[in-house]
């Protein structure tokens, strides 16, 4: 599946399904307040759930967080240089958020400026994916897009993404058939080391110390 040089959000107040190297990711402009107040009405959310953004690249995940951190004892893992290496891949990173991240990423009725201290990032090894984020001026904010009543075995069929979330204001949908459902491997580095928050298609070892065996 291909995409013009023009493809684009012919709103910027549209909200869509695209695919990933996972879930499927229901996604809209991160700058648009409008949008993002209609992906969470979309998805049933909590005003404060945090979201996480598709970046298009490495650039994106240096605007928008204070960027991995730095290694602060010998053998430490260097996590940039790991992470330079899998990404684009299957990883949810959670990363001190910089001052760029926009506003309505926090909370956005509550009208509060109060900075969002931490957000996840994600760089998928997507084909289809990555053809339309190259194509945009800014990433996408995300959440994963699922069907009700369905184990997460397979991903959904786009008819059923219809059945599910066009009557509630869902724009459009990038469909690339059923695939394997997996989802991301999830890595907070907000503390003093990389921990594990969620096992998933990502080898997690890569960036989170074993703990050592004790007989």
């Amino acid at each position: 599946m291909g995409f013009s040089h023009r493809w684009k959000l012919r709103s910027p107040a549209q909200v869509g399904i695209l695919p990933t190297d996972t879930y499927p990711a229901l996604v809209c402009d991160i700058d648009n307040r409008k949008a993002v107040e209609k992906l969470y009405t979309i998805k049933g959310l909590s005003p404060k759930k945090q979201l996480s953004i598709l970046c298009r690249h490495l650039q994106d995940i240096s605007t928008y967080t204070m960027g991995f951190p730095a290694s602060n004892r010998p053998g430490q893992i260097d996590t940039f240089r790991v992470a330079r290496q899998v990404l684009p891949g299957p990883y949810t990173f959670i990363l001190t958020a910089s001052k760029q991240l926009p506003k309505q990423c926090t909370d956005y009725q509550s009208g509060k400026s109060k900075q969002r201290k931490s957000v996840g990032v994600r760089i998928p090894d997507d084909a289809v994916l990555q053809a339309v984020l190259s194509q945009l001026d800014r990433p996408l904010l995300c959440t994963s897009a699922h069907v009700e009543e369905l184990e997460q075995l397979e991903i959904p069929e786009a008819a059923m993404f219809v059945d599910q979330y066009a009557g509630q204001g869902l724009d459009f949908i990038v469909d690339t058939g059923q695939r394997v459902a997996e989802g991301s491997t999830v890595i907070d580095m907000t503390g003093p080391e990389p921990s594990l928050v969620r096992l998933g298609k990502g080898d997690p070892s890569l960036f989170v110390e074993e703990e050592p065996a004790y007989a």
